[in-house]
């Protein structure tokens, strides 16, 4: 199955290709505060919203007037025109992530992205990251095998590295298949969000020199692959992401002298940035607080959710990239493997005294034909939340909630990662009912 959301321009085979192993063509060091994550089982089965009581007030002013909203609710059959959206308040926060989605197929062993070496064909360069970075990585096998995806760091440097790891990966044999819910991304989204790492492992010792693998997952013929992953590193290391057969280190060293072979989506040059994500990307978060003064309904605002370059949006969240390979994304487009992070405060906005109903959702816009938007897991005021979006039905309720005189203020918090099945841009929609 092929994700959606990405317009794809020709495809490319590089199997086989040598890769450049002369100076560094790119060197940058990135020196971040540490990071860490639990340890814990698989997630909790779903529950229904529920709300905990939030705060009843908050100290960022309005940034959602009134006199933003429109005449009319949100049908959830024939979504408002996207130019009535706003911009959504806040921006980039957190760690880099290295993704690895292009090729998002692939059919032979080799390196599927890397910043140990520059490939004469695909491009990029070497980079060393240092303090909490992050991986992610969605991937199909069409060879006729079973093969190995592993994430290996390379200690260049003339010191020891100590690295850690935690999250985690699954292919679709291990969760079920490809079905809503029972995807790799969907249990990705889930662990993820609720810090519910099946892998976590500290002081794994990376000498000078040194290639050390992280983490490997065996994917069938025919299957996908997804994972998210946190990473912290005492001293620089490059990072890379591979295919062989087995998971041997002698197959692991050949993998880095060559590009996997798949099919590549290429990005525009000059943007619209589309393709995939092959790169480091600059942020693994993006962190905001909406606050609405809520007029007398029926009336409705809507807020721009997952935006990137050429989308016709007037605002693009997607990070850029710190390095991508030349025919990949320059930016996070999609942002799948990251998260948002919304503070929503309503508000009476204190025209008259009838109390307000409120009502918050989460949609996807997309009207492709595709088996799904969105088909993942959020926490709403600390609870897991089903967020499934397919045709005919692209919109969760995130909270239903009356705004009085004597409780004007109720505030909502929004967590969720975007899973790899995802169909860009979505909205956050308001209601005043």
């Amino acid at each position: 199955m092929t994700r959606h959301g990405h317009a794809h321009a020709r495809t490319l085979h590089t199997g086989g290709v040598a890769r450049a192993a002369g100076p560094w063509a790119v060197s940058i060091l990135l020196s971040l505060a540490a990071c860490g994550g639990s340890d814990r089982s698989a997630p909790p089965a779903p529950v229904a919203p529920s709300p905990q009581p939030p705060p009843q007030s908050i100290a960022t002013p309005v940034n959602v007037p009134a006199a933003d909203w429109e005449g009319g609710l949100v049908d959830a059959a024939n979504l408002p025109p996207r130019a009535s959206l706003k911009p959504l308040p806040g921006g980039a926060a957190g760690n880099p992530v290295v993704t690895s989605n292009n090729p998002e197929v692939f059919r032979g062993n080799g390196t599927l992205f890397g910043t140990i070496a520059v490939s004469p064909v695909r491009g990029g360069g070497r980079l060393a990251l240092t303090g909490p970075f992050g991986f992610y990585i969605h991937h199909l096998n069409r060879s006729d095998r079973t093969k190995t995806v592993s994430l290996v760091v390379r200690n260049d440097g003339p010191g020891d590295a100590t690295v850690s790891i935690f999250g985690s990966g699954y292919n679709q044999t291990e969760t079920g298949g490809l079905g809503l819910g029972t995807s790799p991304d969907a249990r990705v989204s889930s662990e993820w969000i609720q810090g519910l790492h099946a892998v976590h492992t500290d002081g794994i010792a990376v000498r000078a020199g040194e290639l050390r693998v992280l983490w490997s997952r065996s994917v069938n013929a025919g299957a996908e692959i997804d994972g998210r992953f946190g990473a912290n590193t005492t001293a620089p290391v490059a990072a890379a992401v591979v295919a062989t057969d087995g998971g041997t280190a002698a197959e692991v060293q050949a993998a880095l002298a060559v590009d996997a072979d798949g099919d590549i989506a290429r990005s525009g040059t000059p943007p619209p940035p589309y393709g995939r994500e092959a790169g480091v990307y600059a942020n693994d978060t993006w962190e905001g607080t909406i606050h609405a003064a809520v007029p007398a309904g029926p009336r409705r605002v809507g807020l721009w959710v997952n935006t990137g370059t050429g989308t016709g949006a007037p605002q693009v969240q997607a990070f850029p990239a710190l390095l991508a390979y030349n025919d990949s994304a320059r930016e996070a487009v999609g942002m799948y493997g990251n998260v948002y992070d919304l503070t929503i405060a309503v508000s009476h906005d204190g025209t008259g005294t009838a109390p307000r109903r409120v009502r918050v959702l989460f949609a996807s816009l997309s009207t492709a034909a595709v088996s799904r938007y969105w088909d993942g897991y959020g926490i709403v005021d600390g609870q897991l939340t089903v967020l499934r979006h397919v045709p005919g039905n692209p919109i969760t309720t995130l909270a239903d909630v009356e705004l009085t005189t004597a409780s004007p203020t109720r505030v909502i918090r929004f967590r969720a990662m975007v899973p790899g099945l995802t169909s860009i841009p979505q909205a956050i929609w308001l209601e005043s009912r």
